[in-house]
């Protein structure tokens, strides 16, 4: 009984940080193959199995725009046993640029995972620095008689600013489903950009990263062929003023190759494979057809890479004793 209020008081209070306040701005990043790795919007995610994981995932958005939206993005994550307790550690890192705008990411993840109802509770937490950079020296201002070039409002040089970042979510994996709630900047504070540090804040140029909120869940179906299982998913983000979903279906064959198709709702059709190759080495492609854009963008691409290996996980005495003295 005391392990169960436990459990309920943990998620108790994760869900009221969750929704303890307000959005301000536009959404972090999207990933068309987000099913391959939820680490990338919530941290409690990690340290599931019993692997060391690191995931590289490069996507460029619109390739036939200037100045479309590019990412780059490592996680890794390895779990570990302290006794009966199971627990997850990462690391992001991520650099993102659209237009004139840079965003990195340097932040630590942590997740406490326990076993419910046949499955795996998670709570985790992500914490660390985020910086946004604005090159303010490729503002482009027409020629003309109504436009101004030396406007003393207009910035100049590259502006840089940095806060910590905080992200929360809960995740509950079951050998049939999964599910999980998070959000990401939960900190709300604003980032100061200003040319240099010694530039008072009177002069910065503030930017507030949304409070981001995401909701997923998936189910696996076994259908009559052994060798197949379909994966329907879908992951929902909002920041309270707007709202994004992404519906997919994935099909693997023998765990080792899949397909996928989906559909993120007023912006783009999405095809995807992938295969497991040997020595745990993982490999995704997906392409997105726009359709607000359509013969415009010239689509989207997103490679995804994984290497998985099995680790010990529990903490054990390494001693042994020789077999000579049994």
């Amino acid at each position: 009984m005391r392990k169960t209020f436990s459990i309920y008081r943990y998620c108790t209070t994760v869900l009221l940080l969750l929704f303890a306040a307000t959005a301000n701005a536009q959404f972090d990043g999207q990933f068309s193959q987000y099913m391959l790795n939820p680490a990338l919007f919530n941290p409690a995610s990690i340290g599931e199995g019993e692997e060391l994981v690191v995931n590289l995932t490069s996507r460029q958005q619109w390739v036939s725009i200037e100045n479309a939206p590019t990412t780059f993005l490592l996680n890794a994550s390895l779990p570990k046993m302290f006794g009966t307790s199971r627990h997850g550690f990462g690391l992001v890192v991520l650099n993102e640029s659209y237009g004139l705008f840079s965003t990195q990411l340097l932040q630590a993840q942590y997740a406490y995972r326990r076993t419910l109802w046949g499955g795996l509770l998670g709570v985790g937490l992500q914490g660390g620095m985020l910086q946004q950079a604005f090159d303010a020296g490729d503002i482009y201002i027409p020629s003309s008689d109504y436009h101004v070039p030396s406007d003393p409002s207009k910035p100049s040089g590259n502006l840089e600013g940095m806060i910590p970042d905080i992200n929360l979510g809960l995740w509950f994996s079951h050998p049939r489903f999964h599910t999980g709630l998070s959000v990401s900047h939960l900190t709300g504070m604003a980032v100061k950009l200003k040319e240099n540090e010694e530039a008072s804040n009177e002069d910065a140029y503030k930017m507030v990263p949304a409070r981001t909120y995401y909701l997923t869940g998936g189910y696996n179906i076994n259908l009559s062929n052994p060798l197949y299982t379909l994966q329907p998913s879908f992951l929902l983000k909002t920041d309270l003023k707007a709202w994004q979903a992404d519906l997919s279906a994935k099909l693997t064959y023998k765990d080792n190759y899949w397909g996928m198709l989906g559909w993120r709702p007023q912006d783009a059709v999405i095809v995807s494979a992938g295969v497991k190759l040997p020595q745990g080495l993982s490999i995704g492609y997906a392409y997105d057809i726009s359709l607000t854009l359509w013969g415009a963008s010239g689509g989207s691409h997103e490679i995804f890479l994984r290497y998985a290996r099995k680790i010990e996980t529990a903490t054990v005495s390494k001693k042994q004793k020789s077999i000579r003295i049994l």
